[in-house]
């Protein structure tokens, strides 16, 4: 994310509008052209070829994708209405501030002005998985809207009937926002980007396994026709490191939205870390970094379903022949791993499991669905995000047609049983990471402190290996603690920590830290990091 001042305000505006401005200026140009304007001057044609790619780009691909984006969503598992109700009252027992979770959901409207049957709508679709709901559904929708007003205060209800102009989010049946990247956009920022990734994992050791469908993904990938090796799914494609180790467990990463550009210094300092430990241990900690092609600003196949997802996972485990390992996952990546956790056949499988920047905690609170697909940017990393994540083709559709809040939701009394760690950025602008940390180490159930803390103390707990560990990122925003060292090399040691079984001592957030990151964050931007490193630029693992 870009830091929220307005020199990168400006610049992210800039950066967009630029990307924005080249397809209709590449149409225009071409329109002139064969309408045989009298031009005082032709461009060169290597411009006026790449000119006429943007437009024939954004006419026969674009325009055609925007269309069937808006189609039918997947379908969601029926559920009883014993199971709804069940559902509905955990939600509500978790609710902090019910006014500004009925306003989220309504798009930012006062809580009072809303209609009681425009909030009938929202419950409808969001417990009952439909447009509109049958007239023997109409006492358990009214049974809901009423103890939801309930919680409101100073007794404040709902106006009768529906008032005209209240648009409630639902995203699953909303039109889909995106917009459009053009062809150079893919070529350079993602085709590129993506083989100067791939000669880094192959560096670091990393094997690629493609899938047999390689063809269905834009840009190319020319890492898929120089491999040996194959994927055992159909649409999951892979990179991975040989587990050795009798001992130590391998490790399964799953990414959120974005390319695994994003990721590439983590993954070649985890592989550096490992190889460094080796010879202490019984062999190699194997590691496996899934690809999820249609969340990594690709052109590619929808987002499978829970089950298709589970599927290709489990395919990919039995052909290393792993039986047990340690998860980690970041953003939208924690969502699909909900799928493995929920699974009776891979969640035995799983022992441990690290989460970065998660979304399924308290899914049923407006913030992520709000601040990803609805709210209107204002500061430079809502714009960054907006135009290159929220109305990305393949990260708008899944979002909005392949994903169901019901199955990705996780609760706090699902975590026992295994060892968590659980890492929360406090300035994140897509998570509601206050109301998720409180409900992790403050409520009934397994806690992460002892009982004497009060308040915001969780904040301050560091990591010891028990059951549950929540740690504050102080100055991050959403999927920043890639951009450090530091930061990068506690994750990598928890993850190990994990794989052998151990509670070891890790690499600790001097005091005041996160305001440096903060103060100094867009070096680490601009870069990667071994060239940062490499340039005595990132050298936060010295004491500060």
């Amino acid at each position: 994310m870009l830091p929220n001042t307005q020199r990168a305000l400006v610049f992210s505006r800039l950066f967009s509008w630029y990307f924005q401005a080249i397809a209709p200026v590449s149409i225009s140009y071409w329109a002139l052209v064969v309408i045989h304007y009298p031009f005082n001057y032709r461009l060169p044609r290597v411009i006026e070829s790449w000119l006429l790619a943007e437009a024939l780009f954004y006419l026969l691909v674009y325009l055609p994708m925007s269309y069937a984006v808006h189609g039918p969503a997947m379908e969601v598992a029926h559920t009883t209405r014993k199971e709804r109700k069940q559902l509905f009252e955990k939600c509500l027992a978790t609710i902090d501030d019910p006014v500004r979770y009925v306003s989220l959901w309504h798009r930012g409207a006062p809580a009072e002005s809303l209609g009681r049957e425009n909030v009938k709508e929202w419950i409808c679709w969001a417990f009952l998985n439909k447009s509109a709901w049958c007239p023997d559904e109409d006492d358990e929708v009214e049974e809901y809207v009423s103890a939801l007003e309930d919680l409101l205060p100073n007794g404040t209800k709902f106006r009768p009937g529906s008032v005209p102009g209240i648009k409630t989010l639902r995203f699953s049946l909303d039109p889909v926002n995106i917009s459009h990247k053009p062809l150079i956009f893919y070529i350079l920022g993602v085709g590129i980007t993506d083989v100067y990734t791939a000669i880094v994992m192959s560096y670091y050791g990393y094997q690629y396994y493609p899938t047999k469908r390689w063809f269905t993904s834009f840009p190319s990938r020319p890492q898929t026709l120089l491999s040996p090796h194959r994927s055992a799914a159909k649409y999951v494609s892979y990179w991975h490191r040989p587990h050795t180790s009798k001992t130590s467990l391998p490790i399964l990463y799953i990414h959120g939205i974005g390319i695994l550009h994003t990721y590439g210094d983590f993954f070649a300092e985890l592989a550096a870390e490992v190889d460094s430990r080796a010879s202490s241990l019984d062999g190699t900690i194997g590691i496996i970094v899934l690809e999820i092609l249609p969340i990594s600003f690709r052109i590619a196949h929808p987002a499978l379903t829970p089950a298709e997802m589970c599927s290709e996972i489990q395919a990919i485990l039995h052909q290393h022949s792993w039986s047990q390992f340690v998860l980690m996952a970041n953003s939208f990546g924690t969502a699909t791993s909900v799928y493995l956790l929920q699974n009776p056949c891979i969640s035995p499988q799983i022992r441990d499991v690290v989460f970065i920047d998660p979304i399924p905690f308290l899914l049923h609170l407006p913030d992520m669905a709000y601040n990803f697909t609805r709210r209107l940017p204002q500061t430079a990393s809502e714009h960054q995000l907006y135009y290159f994540a929220s109305t990305d083709v393949g990260a708008a559709h899944t979002l909005n047609r392949r994903f169901s809040w019901v199955d990705s939701i996780y609760w706090k009394e699902d975590l026992k049983g295994r060892r968590w760690t659980i890492m929360l950025s406090e300035r994140d602008i897509i998570v509601a990471v206050e109301p998720i940390g409180r409900y992790l180490t403050r409520r009934e159930g397994m806690t992460a402190l002892e009982d004497s803390k009060r308040g915001d103390e969780w904040k301050t707990t560091k990591w010891c290996g028990g059951d549950l560990d929540v740690l504050w990122l102080e100055g991050l925003n959403h999927a920043e603690v890639f951009d450090t060292r530091r930061d990068r090399k506690r994750v990598i040691e928890i993850a190990i920590n994990y794989s052998q079984g151990t509670s070891s001592r890790i690499t600790e957030r001097p005091g005041g830290y996160g305001k440096w990151v903060e103060e100094h964050g867009l070096w680490f931007k601009c870069s990667p990091a071994r060239w940062t490193v490499a340039l005595g630029v990132d050298n936060t693992l010295a004491a500060r």
